[in-house]
């Protein structure tokens, strides 16, 4: 039987992320708050000139059963019996400090009628009063209060135009406290890993506090080994896209309403064949993944996979959420999302129905291997809003908390909530009750421990999840070479030109566009911006 729990702070909150981009999948890349910069407006900083990140101190305080290799998360079978503190005393001063971070689920219920948020409360010694906004609103809400000078102590920044003259002018810059050792006042701030803090990172000081997810929001092929697997097939077995295109033609049963994949998977393919995450970079020269050959053998083989029917008929308009009910109804038996959905498709399966959960391979597109995609390491940042630097270290001191490690007793409350409301103990495993789903402050966004594989009461999960994990990580993984670099033109014409990629590809893909075509919209792109991208990274990238 199938628990209420979470698996790591992620779970509820996590985006399956299926809404990212046609082009942008293909292409390696999708939008994810918090990008930032190595440079200012101005230019580069030479790396000798770059200030000191954070010193790395990783947490100790737990051994986990298995062990991370290569970018690869932590596993435990178990939550850690005895779970230590890392923070001795209240870190609040006994005023209200006041929050806004975005969701992605319906809002958890107001303080008085919560005990996790009292608890959490009670525990840093200082009232949060957050504020909830959709996801989709949030950007939107954000300028509104930047342009308003209405910020609250403590909030997640939006992706917009010119964020390094934007952090500059509206919030604290932190350096003072965080850089090199200084951080070691907040060693759960310390545990975040060095490429994460880049993310927080405007005109060469640190502003951010970066949300760590690094591996957990790449991208995989989930599939339903248990229906899989009553047709007598073995996903576990494909090798190449010939493979792939065999075997979703074998699962599909159209008739019965019954699909291979949720939504073509471009992005997957595209891993396949190897193209650039993002940007590939030679020489010092920078190619966007638009521009490589392989780009037209994605569109064909999305073409095929279309007109074969295999892909479920409403994929170019189905939702994240219509999706992941299609998953898990069956209906659909691949579907692409980010690891963090692994735990929660496990939660949401029907509690007495067989439910197997695993990821597709990745294989070269004619054999061998393929090249998986890392995500960025920061999902977001985090930032104190000028007129509180008398606050400073009070905050820092919250943020802190809030950012406790997996197995520490801060990561239960902050996460869980209240022993015996929120969450009952089963061994040393913690339990969500229904109660504590539904009351689950879900801070990601504004801040979050790097994330360890677990859930709770069944290994299994966690060893298969971390598995699939390990080998991706060892899978030729790469990162975007320019990432974290600024680029003024991407700032502001970034998500138009995306926009128009995404549109262009989409037509392909249904018919209503040639691929000969392709090689006019990547021409359209480059005039349009996209040259000027290039150049203004390539410049960021010489320093190094």
């Amino acid at each position: 039987m199938h628990n209420e729990v979470i698996s790591s702070p992620f779970s509820r909150r996590s985006a399956l992320t299926f809404g990212l981009s046609a082009a942008a999948l293909a292409a390696g890349g999708g939008s994810l708050a918090g990008c930032t910069t190595r440079g200012t407006a101005e230019g580069p900083i030479p790396v000798a000139e770059r200030v000191p990140l954070p010193t790395h101190l990783p947490y100790r305080g737990t051994t986990p059963d298995l062990e991370g290799k290569n970018g690869s998360a932590d596993a435990y079978r178990h939550y850690p019996a005895d779970p230590p503190t890392t923070v001795t005393e209240p870190p609040g001063d006994g005023a209200p400090i006041s929050a806004i971070l975005s969701i992605f689920y319906p809002s958890w219920p107001p303080v008085a009628e919560n005990a996790a948020w009292q608890h959490l409360n009670a525990s840093l010694g200082s009232e949060l009063e957050i504020q909830q906004v959709p996801s989709v609103d949030y950007v939107a809400r954000f300028a509104t209060m930047v342009a308003g000078n209405d910020l609250p102590a403590m909030l997640e920044v939006a992706n917009v135009a010119r964020l390094p003259e934007l952090m500059k002018a509206k919030f604290v810059d932190l350096t003072e406290h965080l850089s090199g050792d200084a951080v070691k006042q907040y060693p759960n701030l310390a545990n975040l890993p060095p490429e994460a803090w880049r993310a927080g990172v405007f005109d060469n000081a640190i502003y951010g506090i970066p949300t760590a997810r690094g591996i957990w929001q790449s991208m995989v092929q989930f599939q339903r080994n248990d229906l899989i697997k009553e047709r007598g097939l073995d996903a576990g077995e494909i090798g190449s896209f010939d493979e792939l295109f065999t075997f979703c033609q074998e699962v599909t049963d159209s008739r019965n309403s019954v699909w291979a994949l949720a939504t073509v998977p471009y992005g997957y393919v595209g891993q396949m064949l190897g193209l650039p995450n993002v940007w590939r970079l030679d020489g010092g020269a920078l190619t966007r993944a638009y521009e490589v050959p392989e780009q037209e053998e994605v569109l064909n083989a999305s073409i095929k996979l279309w007109k074969a029917g295999v892909v479920h008929p409403d994929a170019f308009a189905l939702n994240g959420e219509q999706v992941r009910q299609h998953f898990l109804s069956g209906r659909v038996l691949l579907c692409n999302g980010s690891y963090q959905a692994w735990s929660r498709f496990h939660r949401e399966s029907q509690p007495d129905a067989p439910f197997d959960l695993d990821a597709l391979p990745l294989p070269g597109f004619t054999g061998g291997k393929g090249v998986f995609h890392l995500n960025k390491p920061a999902y977001s940042v985090g930032a104190i809003s000028k007129g509180n630097e008398n606050r400073v270290e009070t905050l820092l001191k919250v943020w802190n908390y809030l950012a406790a490690p997996f197995g520490s007793a801060e990561f239960l409350t902050a996460v869980y909530g209240k022993e015996g409301e929120d969450y009952r103990l089963e061994g040393s495993d913690p339990v969500q009750t229904v109660r504590g789903m539904r009351e689950q402050l879900l801070l990601t966004p504004l801040v979050a421990a790097p994330a360890a594989v677990y859930y709770p009461n069944d290994a299994s999960v966690t060893e298969k999840c971390y598995a699939h994990m390990l080998a991706m990580a060892d899978n030729n993984a790469i990162q975007n070479p320019a990432l974290y670099r600024y680029s003024v033109t991407e700032s502001h014409k970034g998500v138009e030109l995306t926009r128009r990629m995404d549109s262009d590809f989409n037509d392909i893909i249904q018919g209503r566009k040639k691929i000969s075509d392709w090689a006019d919209s990547v021409r359209a792109w480059r005039s349009g911006g996209g040259d000027q991208i290039r150049s203004e990274l390539e410049a960021a990238l010489a320093v190094e």
